[in-house]
């Protein structure tokens, strides 16, 4: 393991190494020159120009080299970069703005979400697979660590709101029946009703709850005043729900994240861009 270690350290910092011996090089041949040349007097000028030929040669062959280098160098890093944009960055972003602007616009609040690409849902469920497969392979060691702990926070967000989001159907489904009964009406026969309407109450858009919960031929049994109540009396009880509550948090961070990494990802496409191939 360490002579691994020294072979890296030495592939790492061969260019370095390799400027400090011909430096070392022109200094010892330039030191050798000015013994010689306090020891030898005006006749001998020829064997100085002699020299210095030789030192000029040295240096120029040293600058043209490091010139070549360094162009090479450069051809490499862009080479290199343009690859991380187009295997990394761009598969990146393109996945979460997806799922930013069309599936979490169709499903806010989802029930459901994967880290793996599969079939979709009749209402799409968000699917970050982009940054597994990335994670399953070599490209994972191109990464920056800026944007690995970026991602890793995006994980840990969608983690927590799923783990308090399959807690708030429960709950939402208690607070409909309890609101039912309270009102002398039939509780919801529907096992998932709070899978159901969980969305709407947590998107907070004011939907017909009853009417959903309850289909229409009941809904049509009661007047609006009824239903009205009803509706305005689950929605004041789930917003006041701590376990609601504490899912909108976590969404929204969820989605400050998201819009961080997409951020992040927007600005390393857009260096590569302007540095390798504007």
């Amino acid at each position: 393991m360490n002579q691994l270690k020294f072979k890296f350290w030495i592939q790492k910092y061969k260019k370095i190494l390799f400027c400090i011996v011909i430096l070392a090089l022109v200094g010892i041949i330039t030191l050798l020159i000015s013994k010689v040349s306090i020891n030898v007097n005006i006749a001998d000028s020829a064997v100085i120009g002699v020299a210095g030929t030789l030192l000029g040669a040295v240096i120029g062959g040293f600058l043209s080299l490091m010139g070549s280098l360094w162009i090479n160098s450069k051809q490499q890093r862009a080479t290199q970069n343009i690859k991380k944009k187009n295997v990394i960055y761009s598969p990146l972003y393109d996945e979460l703005v997806d799922i930013k602007n069309r599936i979490l616009a169709l499903n806010p609040y989802p029930n459901y979400v994967v880290f793996e690409k599969g079939d979709q849902t009749m209402t799409p469920h968000p699917q970050f697979s982009a940054w597994g497969r990335i994670k399953a392979d070599t490209r994972y060691l191109e990464v920056p660590n800026i944007l690995v702990k970026k991602m890793e926070q995006l994980e840990s967000a969608i983690q927590k709101y799923l783990d308090m989001r399959n807690q708030g159907n429960e709950v939402i489904q208690k607070i409909l029946n309890e609101v039912l009964e309270e009102n002398e009406l039939e509780i919801c026969k529907i096992i998932n009703i709070g899978d159901v309407i969980s969305s709407d109450i947590l998107n907070n858009i004011k939907a017909d709850i009853y009417h959903i919960a309850m289909g229409i031929g009941n809904s049509n049994q009661l007047d609006d005043d009824i239903k009205m109540r009803v509706n305005g009396q689950v929605y004041e009880k789930c917003n006041n729900n701590e376990v609601v509550l504490e899912i909108r948090k976590r969404y929204d961070a969820w989605i400050k994240v998201q819009c961080e990494a997409i951020e992040m990802l927007s600005i390393l496409i857009k260096q590569v861009l302007l540095k390798y191939e504007g």
